[in-house]
């Protein structure tokens, strides 16, 4: 919890220069630079013609030291003079104003300081604190915390929601979660918090081509498949609802009345070996396996060849097992679209990094390429050649290191 702190100023009031490294005033404590602080923001005060400026700590709790340093006049123009309010003088009785910069809010009426009979600076009675305002609303999500209406929220409050039925917080460990919090940070501003549609999976790949929806797989979205009519588009009685808990209300029936067989597949890379065991009617499967057992078989766009989904790290194809032959008689999917590419080495999350694993397609090696996310938080390359800056480089896009040099890129 963030608390209060008041500007302590020790030196005469007569003084030209602050020397040393604390500054008490009456009743108060030294301030020293090894004290953590609460705000974000920058304190002007003029005190016996000598501007004080005080950086304070930019996070809370430990995260930085407070820094004081005294400049003359020679150093005027490093101050940001809209932010000083001009002394009276430095003999008894003057007053010194200070006001804090925004985001900072004065909390108190008198910022003023008195130049008192005992030769010190009287306690202040106003102080800086940082404050968020109300929270702006998250679309879909319902606020739980009544405090959070109002505003003047201190750093480090936090903000329960819950997001509305058939919503739920997107990429948590804990699929379908709803509830989460948002925290007002050191900046002055909160956390981001979203809530997305809950969808459900995919109609099983014989129905591929066939069916349409209102909404996608989304929440609510009605999907059915018109087994009287090609040309009608409206819902009939083989209709599927997507339910607030990513379960569709039922599954899809192959219409009766379709018989028939897929053709032979076509324009099959060399590189791979069919097996069709069932057969080609609606509903058969065959089996794909490449002839180089350490490769997978994925999907790649019409523009992409398996040598420059290799080179290009972030590429993270589809692996496919099998093709249908759909109730159109048609194979999904497609199989010129399936290529060989090379696998993934039985090492990942070993604590060392293969360069062959690192890549959107092994997982970035199960995180052992980057400091953050390997589990010794060391990155030990290999083989010990393989180049820390190249091909054994923390390329993972979801980093610490990364996200925080704002490189950030997910293809595939």
């Amino acid at each position: 919890m963030a608390t209060s702190f008041h500007l302590q100023i020790r030196r005469a009031c007569e003084a030209r220069k602050i020397h040393g490294t604390s500054l008490p005033v009456r009743g108060g404590r030294d301030l020293r630079p090894d004290m953590t602080v609460v705000f974000l923001t920058v304190f002007l005060v003029k005190v016996c013609d000598i501007k004080v400026l005080f950086y304070f700590a930019r996070k809370l709790f430990g995260h930085m030291l407070a820094r004081l340093e005294a400049v003359g006049h020679h150093g005027d123009h490093h101050l940001r003079r809209r932010q000083v309010e001009q002394t009276e003088g430095t003999t008894y009785g003057k007053k010194c104003t200070f006001q804090c910069k925004e985001p900072a809010q004065l909390v108190g009426s008198n910022n003023t300081l008195t130049c008192m009979e005992d030769r010190m600076w009287s306690f202040p009675a106003a102080l800086c604190e940082l404050r968020c305002p109300a929270p702006p609303p998250v679309p879909n999500a319902v606020l739980q915390t009544k405090r959070c209406n109002a505003t003047g929220l201190k750093v480090g409050s936090f903000c329960k929601y819950k997001c509305k039925p058939g919503y739920h917080v997107p990429n948590t460990d804990r699929p379908k979660r709803r509830a989460f919090k948002r925290q007002c940070t050191e900046e002055g501003s909160w956390q981001e918090g979203a809530c997305e549609p809950v969808t459900c999976e995919r109609p099983p790949p014989i129905f591929h081509g066939m069916y349409q929806c209102t909404n996608g797989f989304k929440f609510n979205s009605d999907c059915w498949i018109n087994c009287n009519s090609a040309n009608h588009t409206g819902p009939t009685t083989n209709v599927i609802r997507c339910r607030k808990d990513g379960n569709w209300t039922g599954s899809f029936k192959v219409c009766p009345q379709l018989k028939g067989q897929c053709a032979l597949p076509q324009n099959v890379s060399p590189s791979m070996r069919l097996n069709c065991r069932r057969g080609h009617g609606i509903g058969d499967e065959c089996e794909l396996n490449c002839k180089d057992r350490n490769n997978n078989v994925v999907i790649l766009p019409g523009n992409m060849t398996a040598e420059s989904v290799m080179k290009d790290h972030w590429w993270n194809p589809d692996k496919v097992k099998s093709i249908v032959c759909t109730m159109g008689l048609k194979w999904y999917p497609q199989p010129e679209t399936l290529h060989c590419i090379k696998g993934c080495e039985p090492f990942m999350g070993d604590n060392y990094c293969d360069s062959i694993n690192n890549r959107a397609f092994c997982n970035y090696d199960g995180g052992d390429c980057c400091h953050s996310t390997v589990k010794t938080k060391k990155v030990i390359p290999f083989p010990m050649s393989c180049d820390i800056r190249e091909d054994c480089a923390c390329l993972d896009p979801n980093a610490q290191e990364n996200i925080k040099g704002g490189r950030h890129r997910t293809l595939g």
